[in-house]
């Protein structure tokens, strides 16, 4: 009988026992987590606590002082030049301030790295801009500059521009907090579409309780480099058990 095929790997990130500082500061301190293919997690909790840190050390901007990660099964932490691009490609990261060029239209920042770094023509990577521009709602705005566009603009075009690249994972670093009410559903909307059109594996570091309650499989509460709650998304928000995080919901809640 022919031997069955293991099943591929559900999960796209190990992340074992990590710990992070800066000079005496720690800023993780033994973070240990695993994401699921197609799973969106949200990271909650107070300024400082380590949320941003752990997206940029995911990521390989930041390196870990001891632990593990895994993206795909490929190892982060001493990984070569060339595997530290591979996993940066696979991983698209939107950042609060955008980082959108200046000096580039629209669809010039969508193309600038597929075309130098994957090796497309410059006609297939405006086609792809221009069909994710569509997506996105940016359609109309493909020949503006950054500063022509609103700050919800803005972080739709950094979103296009990560998707891009095609990557199996998505991160975002509170993608709306420095928008107005208005624009950051705007940015809210097009970052459920990305999931449900995509399937999307997600960490999305944001307050916005509405958002994870409706997208969200998980959340997570991170206080002073630790995990202090994780559990579904709407039990995380609706039923918190520990005392810290039903304070910290409290505390948001009420801004």
């Amino acid at each position: 009988m022919p031997v069955a095929k293991a099943d591929a790997d559900p999960v796209l990130i190990r992340i074992r026992d990590v710990h992070k500082s800066y000079g005496a500061v720690n800023v993780l301190n033994g973070i240990s987590i695993d994401v699921a293919k197609g799973e969106v997690l949200v990271l909650c909790g107070p300024s400082g606590c380590g949320k941003s840190t752990l997206l940029r050390c995911i990521n390989g901007l930041e390196t870990i002082r001891s632990g593990s990660i895994a993206v795909d099964g490929r190892q982060v932490e001493g990984a070569t030049p060339d595997l530290l691009q591979q996993i940066r490609l696979s991983t698209g990261f939107v950042f609060q301030n955008f980082n959108l060029f200046p000096h580039m239209t629209t669809i010039e920042n969508i193309t600038i790295a597929p075309t130098k770094i994957k090796g497309l023509s410059k006609r297939e990577a405006n086609e792809e801009a221009r069909r994710l521009l569509e997506q996105v709602g940016m359609a109309d705005k493909a020949q503006s500059y950054p500063f022509e566009l609103s700050g919800g603009q803005r972080q739709r075009v950094a979103i296009a521009r990560a998707l891009a690249m095609k990557p199996s994972l998505m991160l975002f670093d509170e993608p709306t907090s420095a928008l107005d009410p208005e624009m950051r559903e705007e940015v809210l909307h097009v970052i459920r579409r990305v999931h449900q059109e995509h399937n999307m594996t997600m960490i999305v570091v944001t307050h916005e309780i509405g958002f994870a309650k409706s997208v969200a499989s998980r959340a997570m509460l991170l206080d002073k480099g630790q995990i202090v709650e994780e559990a579904p998304a709407r039990e995380f928000f609706e039923h918190p058990v520990e005392e810290r995080t039903r304070k910290f919901l409290r505390a948001i809640m009420n801004d």
